[in-house]
């Protein structure tokens, strides 16, 4: 028994150090590359715990292959976008400005009473009342309601004072991301390359240089310049 003991404390200690190096994001939202890694863990851990003749390399060489793989594949899918598409997927728009994506539903094998069940989760009893609705990375859906279907936020307040409707800002679509123009976001915030090339004149910056580029359905636009670090 104190052998089990000691053997169970050894393999817990090697276990959170490796997901503390993995990443704090680990804890709360995996992905499918990240659920996969932890259910690898769970299964490794297990068999030296079970088994007092399996001795203790057989369990750490593995996991440290494991996480050695998880960390480089997360570092690539931050580099390139064709290894983030394959390993993290990207974000699928099920709703756009209030038009439902009948494809994208198809596509996702995602039926109109799921997609229904998972909105009035989110505390709205009718689909008229989104404006967008999207599937993340880790399969959570993220709702945003039209403008009139939520309360007023402080920048807002004018407008319903005077009794007019504010605009819809709908949701910050990011046109470039470290350094990297995302085609598929600037399809659907309906804007052009002309567009992107104004905001970087004005910005006097390349797109290289830029961390983050966002805009808004009422043309609002953020742009963060990357650090020199």
């Amino acid at each position: 028994m104190p052998t089990v003991m000691i053997r169970t404390f050894i393999i817990y200690v090697i276990l959170e150090l490796s997901m503390k190096f993995m990443g704090k994001r680990q804890i709360g939202e995996f992905q499918l590359s990240e659920l996969v890694t932890t259910l690898l863990l769970s299964e490794l851990a297990a068999l030296p715990i079970s088994d007092p003749d399996i001795p203790l390399l057989y369990m750490a060489a593995p996991v440290a292959l494991i996480i050695s793989l998880e960390v480089i594949t997360s570092f690539l899918s931050v580099k390139n976008g064709i290894f983030r598409r394959l390993f993290a997927g990207k974000p699928s728009v099920l709703i756009s400005r209030g038009v439902l994506n009948q494809r994208e539903l198809r596509r996702l094998r995602i039926s109109c009473a799921e997609l229904l069940g998972q909105i009035r989760k989110k505390g709205y009893g009718d689909i008229s009342e989104i404006n967008y609705a999207i599937v993340e990375d880790d399969g959570q859906l993220s709702v945003f309601p039209k403008v009139d279907s939520r309360p007023p936020n402080i920048g807002e307040f004018t407008d319903v004072a005077v009794g007019a409707t504010p605009p819809d800002s709908g949701i910050a679509h990011a046109l470039i991301i470290d350094g990297k123009l995302i085609e598929d976001n600037l399809s659907c915030s309906h804007k052009s390359h002309a567009f992107v090339e104004h905001q970087l004149r004005m910005a006097k910056c390349t797109v290289k240089d830029v961390l983050l580029l966002l805009c808004d359905d009422t043309d609002k636009v953020t742009l963060i310049k990357k650090e020199n670090i």
